[in-house]
C-alpha cells in the first residue's frame, strides 16, 4: 500500500538581522544637475551618517541606480512633454539586530536636507540551520501522518519510499515593517529615538517548510 502526505514544519524565531532598504531620489532640469545632486546626497549620507554609526563604505550595496528623462502630460496638446530628469539609488544595508542603532540611523535620515525613504525589515541570518530544523519536523509529521492512515487500514508503516521538498521561494522575515515616514515630520517635539526604543519589538519571524513523501505500508 502506498500512502502519499504532506508534512508541514513551522519555527517562530526572534529576528537578529536589520535590513534597511534607503531610496535616494532627486529631480531637476538636467542629467548632469540630477547626477551631482543626487551622488552628493548619497556621499553625505555614507560620510555623515553610516561612517559614524560604525559602518563602511562597502557595507551598503546598491540595488538598482537609475537616471531618467521625466514626462508630463500636457492636456492641451494631449501629448507627453519633457519634465527635467529624476536621480534614483536604492540601497541596502544589513547588520545585526540593534534597534537603537536602527532607530538612531532613521532619526538622522530624517534631518537630511533632502532625505530619503527609509524601509526597515526584520529577518534571521542562519537560514540554513533552521530549515534543516524545520524540515526534520516536517519529515516527522509527514510520518505520524503515514502511520495513522496505515493503521486505520489495518497494516504496518514499513519505510519512506520517496520525499519531494519544494522549498518556499520568499524570504524569511519578520511581518513587521518600520518606515521612515514615522520620523519626518519635524514640527513635532517628539523624541523618536526613544519613542522605537521604547515602543517597537519587532514580530518572529514564521518559518516554515513543506516535504511530500511517498510511505510503503503492507
Amino acid at each position: 500500500m502506498e500512502i502519499i502526505v504532506q508534512g508541514k514544519g513551522v519555527k517562530y524565531v526572534l529576528p537578529d538581522e536589520v535590513v534597511m532598504t534607503i531610496s535616494f531620489t532627486t529631480k531637476g532640469y538636467s542629467y548632469e544637475e540630477v547626477l551631482n545632486v543626487g551622488t552628493k546626497n548619497v556621499k553625505w549620507f555614507i560620510d555623515n551618517i553610516l561612517i559614524p554609526n560604525g559602518f563602511f563604505n562597502e557595507d551598503i550595496k546598491t540595488r538598482n541606480y537609475v537616471i531618467r528623462e521625466e514626462n508630463k502630460f500636457n492636456n492641451i496638446t494631449n501629448n507627453y512633454e519633457p519634465d527635467g530628469y529624476s536621480f534614483n539609488q536604492y540601497a541596502m544595508i544589513k547588520y545585526d539586530y540593534d534597534i537603537e542603532k536602527m532607530a538612531k540611523i532613521m532619526e538622522e535620515i530624517s534631518k537630511m536636507e533632502n532625505p530619503p525613504k527609509c524601509q526597515v525589515n526584520f529577518s534571521i541570518k542562519d537560514e540554513k540551520t533552521y530549515k534543516r530544523e524545520i524540515l526534520a519536523v516536517a519529515y516527522k509529521d509527514a510520518e505520524e501522518q503515514a502511520k495513522a492512515i496505515a493503521e486505520a487500514a489495518g497494516k504496518t508503516l514499513k519505510q519512506c519510499a520517496k520525499v519531494d521538498f519544494k522549498p518556499f521561494t520568499i524570504e524569511y522575515v519578520s511581518n513587521s515593517v518600520l518606515n521612515s515616514d514615522v520620523m519626518y515630520d519635524k514640527a513635532m517635539n517628539v523624541d523618536a529615538v526613544s519613542m522605537i526604543v521604547n515602543t517597537f519589538t519587532p514580530e518572529d519571524v514564521e518559518l516554515s517548510e513543506i516535504l511530500y513523501c511517498l510511505w510503503i505500508a503492507e
